[in-house]
């Protein structure tokens, strides 16, 4: 394969739209993709993508009914406020599978008018049909973007959407070295199957043998721009970065939550009641929890689909330990990080702008 030698980064092209760089900004949720860093990221050229779960959360909601409405209210004002400061730009939703407003919320976003639906935490067998459902005569359709790990689950994806759509990109996410959740099974992280030299190339391969325009986009341990060029040359359409992304200005979070990425952190697997493993910070509240620790972190509301901790009380409210992370609570909650974490330190991350000079060097 050709070595990317161009001192200019590609256009990316997904679906009908297109941006100057090949960047798209992962969609971490419970507030810390929102229209802020979203919009910042689309004005410097690339993929601005809102993490479309967990915005409803606070300590104040102790209903399930009080959380999805309020769900419903911030994921709206997110894209449309985003879409206004970006003057109708490349602005998507990221939305999990597994969440119990799966529906709902890809309802909120095509009727807000979102320009893509990144879509993971399980496969998105009934993405198509949910977006057909509540789109509107003559509305442009979003662009559909499945999160996959592996050639085996991209194949999948076009065997079960069939004629009825086709993804207008790929997001090939390595368990390996991403931060979140991860789609692979504890004993198979760390593994070359999964990794994005493996995977990417597949993928492409695949997608070129049977005449699809669809690009792949890899993901996990993309932090700068010998890594982006090393994507490029391996075959990707672009990258998805979000740790890189954590502590900038534009992150809309707590100076605790900041300062704690900043410090020398172990970042370990850990178990999760969504029912797959995790990357994240160590702290005293992840020890217990991988000890076997059973924490009541406030009223359970509903928000995913065979929650461990909502059904058999094992484990913590991963909602509500995110959110404790976010506002501040950085012993009692969860610190999602890929495992370049440990990078991010002051120079450098004062602002997407600032990331987005050194990646371009524009």
């Amino acid at each position: 394969m050709l070595m990317h030698m161009n001192n200019e980064l590609p256009p990316l092209r997904i679906g009908k739209m297109e941006s100057r760089y090949p960047i798209v900004l992962g969609g971490m949720s419970t507030g810390l993709t929102t229209k802020e860093m979203t919009s910042a990221v689309v004005n410097e050229g690339g993929y601005g993508t809102i993490g479309g779960v967990g915005l409803g959360i606070s300590p104040k909601i102790k209903r399930a009914e009080d959380y999805f409405n309020a769900n419903e209210l911030c994921l709206k004002r997110e894209i449309c406020d985003a879409l206004e400061m970006t003057n109708n730009g490349n602005i998507g939703v990221n939305l999990m599978v597994v969440t119990t407003d799966y529906e709902n919320s890809i309802k909120v976003a095509v009727e807000s008018g979102v320009k893509y639906i990144v879509s993971g935490a399980g496969l998105p067998t009934s993405l198509p049909k949910h977006v057909d459902k509540y789109k509107k005569s003559g509305q442009e359709t979003p662009a559909l973007i499945p999160i996959v790990s592996s050639l085996r689950a991209a194949s999948f994806i076009l065997r079960k959407w069939g004629n009825y759509s086709l993804p207008a990109a790929f997001v090939v996410e390595t368990p390996n070295t991403a931060g979140g959740h991860l789609g692979a099974h504890i004993e198979d992280i760390g593994t070359k199957e999964f990794g994005l030299d493996v995977v990417v190339p597949q993928l492409v391969e695949f997608l070129k043998a049977r005449k699809y325009d669809i690009p792949v986009i890899a993901a996990g341990g993309v932090w700068d721009r010998v890594d982006i060029n090393h994507m490029l040359d391996i075959g990707a359409g672009g990258v998805q970065m979000a740790t890189r992304f954590l502590v900038t200005d534009e992150c809309n979070t707590s100076k605790e939550f900041k300062a704690r990425h900043l410090l020398k952190n172990n970042i370990v697997i850990i178990k999760s009641p969504v029912g797959m493993p995790g990357r994240a910070i160590e702290n005293d509240f992840i020890r217990k929890v991988n000890s076997g620790g059973r924490f009541n972190l406030g009223t359970c509301v509903k928000c995913l689909r065979g929650c461990e901790y909502s059904e058999n009380g094992i484990g913590y409210c991963i909602i509500r330990a995110l959110h404790n992370a976010h506002i501040g609570d950085t012993e009692k909650g969860v610190l999602f990080t890929g495992t370049n974490g440990y990078r991010l330190k002051e120079p450098g991350n004062g602002s997407v702008k600032e990331i987005f000079k050194e990646l371009t060097g524009k």
